[in-house]
């Protein structure tokens, strides 16, 4: 409910009528249709990369149970005040965060502080609302709270949700839709990736989920939110202040 709330704020941000949000739907449904289409474009440099992740986190699959007790048993009142407040940003306070960059971009005048607060926006939808809940389901995970250990699988069981995690897959989808704006500057996306590590920690530290979820689950939002950020800049979007609210122009 939070979150369709969110939802409706910033479309109300973009002005009540039809032709305002056209292009920008237009937009959307060309980035779906580019992400499922994306393996079949692939080329060689790219399956490669698809293989170093997959054996990232089968590398840390191997060793989650230890990992997780590992980081668990790091308890301070100082790290522990931090990881329970940085959780957040990669559930509402993340999708907060995204309407402020809209917002303050709209009104301080500054195009990219707003395209960034949008394709943060966007990247969160289709990676953490979307192709991170259906794996989920289809792979039917135990989490490591439920103590059934790091080989219990029960497909399309929604008791089970853990691999990958949501929360780094929200985290790093907006951190990277927002570094790539800010490509040129070297503490935004240090900020960025950093607070989006951190929720990815913290999701580990709590018991909620495996290394191998949460590493997962941040390259699914990295390598969505990078190309919708990116499909957007070569799209040349345009999102302009007007007398009715704003208007969207795309140039292909």
């Amino acid at each position: 409910m939070k979150r369709l709330l969110h939802i409706l704020i910033i479309a109300i941000a973009f002005g009540a009528h039809a032709d305002t949000l056209k292009p920008l739907a237009h937009q959307v449904v060309k980035d779906a249709k580019d992400l499922g289409t994306a393996p079949l474009r692939w080329r060689q440099h790219q399956w490669l990369r698809f293989a170093e992740g997959t054996a990232i986190v089968l590398g840390a699959y191997v060793a989650d149970d230890q990992i997780v007790r590992f980081v668990s048993r790091q308890q301070n009142h100082v790290l522990n005040d931090y990881l329970r407040a940085v959780t957040h940003l990669g559930g509402g306070y993340g999708f907060d965060v995204a309407g402020l960059l809209v917002v303050g971009g709209y009104f301080g005048h500054d195009d990219r502080m707003m395209d960034s607060g949008i394709d943060a926006v966007e990247s969160s939808i289709v990676a953490a609302g979307i192709v991170t809940p259906a794996i989920k389901t289809v792979v039917g995970r135990a989490r490591p709270i439920h103590d059934l250990g790091k080989h219990s699988f029960h497909p399309f069981d929604t008791t089970y949700q853990s691999f990958p995690s949501g929360h780094a897959t929200n985290a790093f989808a907006m951190a990277s839709a927002i570094a790539t704006r800010y490509d040129d500057s070297r503490w935004v996306p240090a900020l960025a990736y950093g607070l989006a590590t951190s929720v990815a920690i913290a999701r580990v530290h709590d018991r909620v989920h495996f290394a191998s979820d949460v590493l997962a689950g941040g390259m699914i939002g990295h390598a969505i939110g990078r190309s919708i950020t990116l499909n957007h800049m070569r799209a040349k979007v345009a999102v302009m202040p007007t007398g009715n609210g704003i208007a969207a122009r795309i140039h292909f």
